[in-house]
């Protein structure tokens, strides 16, 4: 296994390893120590977990454990290791966000924003600092460089591929950032770990929301303190129940609302901030033409010079991680963007990130965020 450095001058010589402890980063900071640069691995502390009653032992990001098994994997290749505490940044870009989004009804995505404002922000601040001129992370997803500019691919590794969370990552920033194991399957990173005997070769996942101990209701309870109970109704105004609050709720949920002895499934609809009301109903009733998007960004050459007044194109639209993206006319006028399905629909969630890939599945274009 190597590092495909064709994208990289002949000058780019340190780069700065974004390490978190577990066998990706491992994997990527390797790759880049073998390839002959000069790597610098870097953890970053963003949420104190003996404070915030996080999850000091298992799997998960910024945990005591994480930096002894980041620090060893350094120590065995060989590569200096420091760690820069990013809390205050991390709490006001995302996790009261995090709160402040699910309090108004909308799911948020946090690792969009801990990778566009907490991540890559921050640790570009640290590379400069280091005399590096790029920095490199574990994510699955792929950087390739035409004539016309940098495009973000999607990772080799379907199942793997993380490109939905760095939407947003600019031209210059494109330029500047490495993926080292994008071309490779998560067993054949495993495999390159064990051969090298890194400390995190057998390492389990890091779960989806790492700075979460427990259910995302008890933490938001936690933080944001209690929340006002609601009823369950139906579109006709019909209740059918009472609920502990909107946090627990995003639109196209089915399991866990409470509700029992229907004749048919029943899935959320709309969430009423105002009123505390979850509006619930069968599946057809979820079913739109269209969606909107706003905080439209585009990296991609082809899409970069969109304006802001109209433009049209088509896509597949992926609204969720894991979703498997539908095909979508995209029509943006004045920085909001209407998209609507084309051949199937799927349930769309308001907060969430929308990412717009070519028409081939390949290649991510830009995105937003799906709004009311």
């Amino acid at each position: 296994m190597k590092l495909n450095t064709q994208l990289f001058q002949k000058e780019v010589t340190r780069v700065v390893v974004a390490m978190s402890g577990g066998v990706d980063s491992s994997v990527a900071a390797l790759l880049l120590h073998q390839a002959g640069f000069a790597a610098v691995g870097i953890s970053m502390q963003v949420w104190d977990y003996r404070q915030h009653g996080g999850c000091d032992s298992r799997a998960t990001c910024c945990s005591p454990d994480d930096f002894t098994d980041a620090r060893k994997v350094a120590a065995s290749i060989g590569v200096p290791y420091y760690v820069f505490d990013f809390e205050q940044t991390f709490r006001k870009e995302v996790i009261d966000k995090f709160v402040r989004t699910y309090a108004a009804g909308e799911t948020p995505n946090p690792c969009v924003d801990c990778n566009a404002k907490v991540k890559f922000k921050e640790l570009r601040e640290r590379a400069k600092a280091f005399g590096c001129s790029h920095v490199a992370t574990g994510h699955y997803a792929r950087i390739e460089k035409t004539e016309a500019g940098f495009h973000l691919l999607r990772a080799n590794d379907v199942d793997k591929d993380q490109s939905y969370f760095l939407y947003n990552l600019t031209q210059s920033e494109l330029k500047e950032t490495i993926f080292p194991i994008g071309d490779y399957t998560k067993p054949e990173v495993r495999e390159f770990a064990r051969e090298a005997e890194l400390a995190t070769a057998s390492k389990p996942e890091s779960q989806d929301i790492c700075f979460v101990k427990g259910s995302v209701q008890d933490f938001l309870v936690k933080l944001g303190g209690s929340k006002p109970k609601g009823k369950l109704i139906r579109r006709d105004g019909t209740a059918l129940g009472n609920h502990e609050g909107i946090h627990a709720f995003t639109v196209g949920q089915r399991k866990g609302l409470g509700i029992g002895g229907t004749e048919v499934p029943l899935y959320v609809l709309e969430i009423r901030p105002a009123t505390n009301e979850v509006v619930v109903g069968e599946r057809e009733e979820l079913e739109k033409e269209s969606f909107k998007v706003g905080e439209l960004t585009f990296m991609s050459p082809s899409h970069i010079n969109i304006p802001h007044g109209t433009h049209s194109f088509e896509a597949l639209a992926q609204v969720r991680h894991r979703h498997k993206g539908v095909k979508v006319g995209v029509n943006i006028d004045s920085g909001t963007a209407v998209v609507s399905f084309k051949e199937d629909w799927t349930a769309v969630s308001p907060g969430q990130a929308c990412v717009f890939y070519s028409l081939d599945n390949r290649e991510v274009l830009g995105g937003g965020r799906i709004i009311r």
